[in-house]
C-alpha cells in the first residue's frame, strides 16, 4: 500500500479530479489533510465518480455540493455522492486538520444484481450528500465504520523492537489482513446508506445542467490565459449567456467572470509559488491585461501585493 502524508487535490481540465488511492489493487483511499494547503484554505470546485466521506477533526468547514451549502463540524461527517460538484473552504481563512475516504462505486457491485438494485439507482437518484450527525442511529453507524478504518489504516504502528526484516514480514501480514477488512467496511457504510436513503429518478434536465457546467469549467481551465468572454463560457456549455450566469450561481454562488477571475489568480499564486517568473510575466500568463490590474486584483482578493506574497514563501 502506498501512503500519503497529507492529500494533495489533483484537478483535470474538464475539472474531474485525479482521484489517487491507498492501494494499486482496489480503488479506496484514505488520507488526512488541512485546507491551509489550498490558497485561502478552499479546495477548488471539482467532481469524481467516486464517493466521499469527509470528517473533520479539528475546525470547522463549509462545503457546496451542487449547488447547497453545508456545515460540517468536528464529531459530524459529510458522505457526497458520486458525480457532484463540489468544494470546501473554511471561515475567515481558519484551518481545518479532516480525514477523507473515498472509494469508487465498483467496490461495491459485487454482483449485477446488487449493482442494479442498491448502488446505481442511489448514484443515478437526485440524492447529493448527507451530513452524519450523532442522535441518527444509521449516521453513528457509518461514523463508527470510518472510525475503524481510521484505526487500520492510521492508528496501527509498527513496534520499536522490530527489526528491518521483521518490518518487512508484519507491513506484508498488516496489509493482506487490511485490504479486505476495508474492503468490508467500505460496504458496511453502503448498507446503512441504501437502507436509509429513498432513491427517485434523477431529473433529466440537472443532468444537463451539471455536464454544461463540467463543459465550461473544462473550458476555463484550458483558456483562461487567454482573452476569453461570457459569451466564450456560455457556447462552451451549449447555453446562453443568461443561463451560464444561473449555473454558475446555482452550483458555484459565484458569476462566471469572477470564477474566471479568481481562477487567475490561484493560478497565478502556483507560479509565483514554484517559478521565478517575474510579476508581468506572471500576470500575463494568466490571463490578466497588465500588471498593475493583476496587483489590484490580487492585493483585493489576498490583501498584499503578489510580491509580498511571494517574499513569505521563502
Amino acid at each position: 500500500m502506498k501512503r500519503r502524508s497529507c492529500y494533495e487535490l489533483e484537478v483535470n481540465s474538464d475539472r474531474s479530479e485525479n482521484v489517487r488511492y491507498s492501494y494499486t489493487d482496489i480503488p479506496i483511499g484514505f488520507f488526512n489533510g488541512h485546507h491551509s494547503r489550498y490558497p485561502n484554505g478552499s479546495v477548488p470546485a471539482h467532481w469524481h465518480e467516486d464517493i466521499e466521506l469527509f470528517v473533520p477533526n479539528e475546525g470547522e468547514v463549509i462545503y457546496n455540493i451542487n449547488g447547497k451549502i453545508v456545515k460540517v463540524s468536528p464529531g459530524e461527517g459529510l458522505l457526497v455522492n458520486s458525480r457532484r460538484i463540489h468544494f470546501s473552504y473554511t471561515e475567515d481563512m481558519r484551518d481545518c486538520y479532516y480525514n477523507l475516504l473515498i472509494f469508487h462505486p465498483m467496490v461495491l457491485c459485487i454482483s449485477k444484481e446488487i449493482e442494479q438494485q442498491v448502488v446505481q439507482p442511489i448514484i443515478g437518484s437526485s440524492f447529493d450528500y448527507v451530513l452524519l450527525q450523532k442522535g441518527t442511529e444509521w449516521h453513528e453507524n457509518i461514523l463508527h465504520w470510518f472510525s475503524v478504518i481510521k484505526q487500520r489504516q492510521v492508528d496501527n504502528r509498527l513496534p520499536k523492537s522490530f527489526a528491518p526484516m521483521e518490518f518487512s514480514i508484519w507491513k506484508e501480514n498488516c496489509d493482506k489482513s487490511v485490504k479486505p477488512a476495508v474492503v468490508g467496511l467500505v460496504n458496511l457504510i453502503w448498507s446503512e446508506l441504501a437502507g436509509n436513503i429513498i432513491p427517485d429518478e434523477k431529473p433529466h434536465t440537472e443532468c444537463n445542467q451539471l455536464t454544461s457546467m463540467k463543459e465550461m469549467l473544462a473550458f476555463i481551465d484550458k483558456h483562461y490565459a487567454e482573452k476569453i468572454t461570457l459569451e466564450d463560457i456560455a457556447s462552451a456549455g451549449f447555453v446562453s449567456k443568461r443561463t451560464c450566469g444561473n449555473l454558475f450561481e446555482r452550483f458555484l454562488f459565484i458569476s462566471p467572470m469572477k470564477f474566471l477571475n479568481e481562477y487567475r489568480l490561484k493560478r497565478s499564486i502556483e507560479l509565483l509559488k514554484s517559478t521565478d517568473m517575474t510579476v508581468t510575466e506572471i500576470a500575463l500568463a494568466c490571463g490578466f491585461s497588465g500588471a498593475s490590474y493583476y496587483a489590484e486584483a490580487f492585493r483585493r482578493e489576498t490583501g498584499k501585493s503578489p510580491s509580498q506574497y511571494r517574499a513569505e514563501q521563502t
